[in-house]
């Protein structure tokens, strides 16, 4: 696995997810969301369709 950008969604590392986009074992990108103990692993198509989502203004601030 090759971290390629980590981010995370707050200024303090602490109480936020982690955003973590990797290159995995096959060479695939995928988007690592962190939280605790918890992870959820999204594939490069889920991730550009979520981010196409945002774009085109499907989904919005709460």
């Amino acid at each position: 696995m090759e971290i390629i950008k980590k981010l995370t969604l707050c200024s303090s590392a602490h109480c936020c997810p982690d955003i973590e986009i990797i290159k995995n074992e096959k060479g695939e990108s995928e988007v690592i969301l962190k939280e605790n103990d918890d992870k959820i692993v999204l594939n490069k198509h889920a991730w550009n369709l979520l981010v196409k989502l945002i774009k085109e203004g499907e989904l919005k601030e709460l």
